[in-house]
């Protein structure tokens, strides 16, 4: 093919002349066309978000299409960094569908623009066209390098939780377990002490340390019984009742009711459901000093919602940074396409709400 045919096939360089030029524009429209869908309209963070991307995205494609050559790196949406790294705030208050519209907007405002200003062009369907393609590729680009950055996350959140999870363990072995073992073993020793000296003695050591010993084992017991998720076999509400008593703190109520048809969940959902609840259980009782913790779990054909509630010290959600427990939580529910809502203040318990869409069997 010659070089004529070759222009005459590739508008890259007009393309991007005529897009460079308008790039404000675009970028303000987009904001626009964004907070009248509703993207960002209640955390700036999506907004801004949003907007960097799409200003690194079409400046990717102008690259590309300027230089004739393929897209072959991305550009930083971190100025001020100076580098190459390229960041994704997973933290701000994203919906569901948040990311599917900002893409589709702006997929809608960059071929409106280049169909707008070179329409007087003989070819500009073909200029539309070529932009179109730039623009999936710089896309795709990005949308891998957030696939990539948010596994890792989670690999990581997930080994972190795990970790936590056996230090949990540990700490449940050595403070109850432990201390009862320990107990039995001084009475053991204590009745050698005493058995030639004094009968009655050794005798009242040796029920002393048949009791701690029968502590020890219905402890064990109980945390075996933590750590098995026995939802669908016992029915969630049972499982929560036999977490909760073993979770509890002796001054500490519960109250715990489930409603709807629980064959409405999958065994999946079922599962990470109860996972969940258990660990807003688990921070509740270790954490709120609350002397009553309550659950609700209202199970729909279409949406389950699940609130964990205390009235216990509280905190400021905005100055208390999540822990391993409460990204494990939110793993598990928007694993399933659901959110997880935490509402507190000092002094005024705190309030965990669950919502994920229903599976039928």
């Amino acid at each position: 093919m010659n070089e004529a045919a070759t222009d005459h096939l590739h508008r890259g360089p007009e393309i991007a002349e005529v897009l460079g030029a308008r790039l404000e524009s675009v970028l303000h429209h987009y904001e626009q066309r964004l907070l009248a869908s509703g993207v960002g309209v209640d955390d700036p963070r999506v907004l801004r978000f949003c907007s960097l991307q799409a200003r690194a995205v079409i400046e990717d494609s102008l690259q590309a299409l300027g230089s004739r050559r393929p897209l072959d790196r991305m550009r930083s949406v971190d100025a001020e960094r100076g580098n190459r790294t390229v960041t994704f705030p997973y933290q701000a208050n994203w919906r569901l569908e948040d990311p599917r519209t900002a893409i589709k907007l702006l997929f809608d405002v960059v071929v409106e623009a280049v169909s707008a200003s070179m329409r007087h062009h003989p070819e500009t369907c073909r200029c539309t066209v070529e932009a179109a393609v730039s623009l999936h590729h710089s896309i795709m680009w990005r949308f891998q390098a957030a696939l990539e950055t948010k596994t890792r996350e989670m690999l990581h959140e997930t080994a972190q939780s795990f970790l936590e999870n056996r230090r949990s363990i540990s700490r449940d072995l050595h403070d109850r377990v432990g201390y009862a073992v320990s107990v039995a073993k001084q009475n053991v020793e204590l009745v050698r002490l005493y058995r030639a000296l004094d009968a009655p003695s050794a005798d009242a050591k040796l029920v002393e340390a048949e009791d701690s010993l029968r502590t020890a084992l219905e402890e064990v017991r109980q945390l075996a019984s933590e750590l098995r998720v026995h939802a669908r076999i016992e029915g969630l509400e049972n499982a929560l009742r036999h977490c909760a008593q073993a979770l509890r703190a002796p001054d500490a109520a519960f109250d715990i009711v489930v409603t709807g048809h629980e064959s409405w969940l999958s065994d999946d959902t079922m599962d990470e459901l109860f996972q969940a609840l258990r660990e807003a259980l688990r921070n509740a009782f270790a954490h709120s000093m609350a002397s009553t913790v309550t659950v609700r779990v209202d199970i729909a054909p279409h949406q389950t919602r699940a609130v964990v509630e205390d009235d216990g010290v509280g905190f400021e959600v905005a100055q208390r940074p999540g822990g391993v427990g409460l990204a494990s939580m939110r793993e598990r529910i928007e694993r399933l396409g659901g959110s997880v809502a935490i509402s507190s203040h000092t002094g005024r318990g705190v309030f965990v709400e669950f919502l994920l869409p229903t599976k039928s069997r």
